[in-house]
């Protein structure tokens, strides 16, 4: 049986074809068939940004998929206003950095959204006057920093 050039190069063709077919299948689920909801489609798109980030927006998520952690980084460092969640997707904290030294407004949730205190930064230090608050959004004490 006499197998030409031609055959060889064909079959080494179709065998590259099913090889990168079934490299691209490899670690596709199946389609679900169960009753239990499957994870939410934007979980697969989530960007996979690192604490070392040199510049850029910077976005962190708990496994539910809600918002962990945003800001954004300028030079290696947090600059800007930073916002921290609960679980729940509600605000925990909210802050402003310069050059990642908190300067600016600063302020604590609970996690019913009630605000639980507030103030000012400078060069990393709580300054003026702070206000905390109970459970129900009352004012409890003021501290002059």
């Amino acid at each position: 049986m006499k197998i030409s050039f031609n055959t060889i190069s064909k079959f080494s063709f179709f065998a590259m074809i099913l090889t990168s077919a079934i490299a691209c299948n490899k670690g596709r689920k199946t389609k679900n068939t169960s009753t239990e909801p499957s994870a939410p489609l934007y979980q697969s798109f989530k960007p996979k940004v690192k604490q070392d980030t040199i510049g850029g927006i910077y976005h962190e998520y708990y496994e539910n998929g809600n918002v962990k952690v945003k800001g954004i980084y300028k030079n290696n460092k947090r600059d800007g206003d930073w916002s921290f969640f609960y679980d729940n997707g509600k605000l925990w904290s909210w802050g402003e950095y310069n050059e990642g030294v908190r300067n600016g407004g600063s302020s604590v949730y609970y996690e019913n959204g009630v605000l639980k205190m507030e103030g000012k930064y400078l060069n990393n230090k709580q300054v003026g006057l702070w206000k905390f608050y109970n459970k129900e959004g009352k004012l409890i004490k003021e501290v002059q920093m």
